[in-house]
């Protein structure tokens, strides 16, 4: 194992982010009720304001044990990352922090999901029977189109009865660390859920997120797990240029 540490910043549209205040000023969530004192949005803010200019500790242990990176000579984070991952028109996916490490290999491209016991979004089940309503009334919709490119990207198979209890969350931010990844010329991308515990959390929830994140990853990518804190999965290979890598770490507030 290495020392991956390297200073940096983190910034969002060009201004630089160095308290709660500014991170809320200028990358505040979507809805202003997720951000409060033990949930994801707000605590997330605080662990990376509180570390820097270091990375935050738990996830630069992620990295260490990525053996696809070696020592950093610098990074970069964006919260509230939009990232285009298709051509459809409509809402693309929001990461909670685009973190991009620099080693002696180049950038790696690191989408952050912070999680207190929030879940990773819709079923992509729900979601594709909700698409489909939506082309009824409006023939003009991709939503359809998008869902059904996101699952021929991951080559899934609908008709498996496991398929569509996969959580879409966790397959739109891999595409759009993966979309990114090549954006930047990157060869490498990775996913890592960051878990808050705080005593707004319910064990029950955290718990259900960890079996979403495991059925995600044998789904998609035939891992046997489970996934442990601090531990990273990969390299996938969803394109044979990119190597994927998911990790799952934890802060206990």
């Amino acid at each position: 194992m290495h020392n991956i540490q390297a200073t940096g910043t983190i910034s969002k549209n060009g201004h630089l982010l160095v308290s709660i205040d500014e991170w809320r000023q200028f990358a505040s969530p979507k809805l202003d009720i997720h951000w409060k004192d033990g949930r994801s949005a707000k605590e997330n803010a605080r662990a990376w304001i509180s570390a820097a200019p270091d990375l935050q500790p738990d996830v630069a242990q992620a990295l260490e044990n990525c053996p696809d990176i070696g020592p950093l000579h610098r990074w970069s984070a964006e919260p509230e990352a939009r990232i285009s991952i298709d051509r459809f028109r409509g809402e693309q996916p929001n990461i909670d922090l685009l973190l991009v490490a620099e080693d002696k290999r180049g950038p790696m491209v690191v989408a952050i999901e912070a999680k207190a016991d929030e879940p990773f979004g819709d079923t992509l089940g729900d979601r594709r029977r909700c698409a489909e309503a939506t082309l009824t009334s409006n023939p003009r919709s991709k939503a359809l189109a998008r869902v059904d490119k996101l699952i021929d990207h991951f080559d899934l198979n609908f008709q498996q009865s496991h398929v569509p209890q996969l959580r879409y969350q966790l397959l739109t931010a891999t595409a759009a660390a993966l979309e990114e990844a090549k954006r930047r010329s990157s060869k490498r991308a990775m996913l890592i859920v960051h878990e808050f515990v705080t005593p707004l959390t319910d064990q029950g929830r955290r718990e259900r997120n960890s079996a979403d994140l495991n059925h995600f990853l044998s789904a998609a990518f035939g891992y046997r797990g489970p996934l442990t804190l601090g531990g990273v999965a990969g390299p996938f290979r969803i394109e044979s240029a990119l190597s994927l890598y998911v990790g799952k770490v934890r802060t206990v507030v």
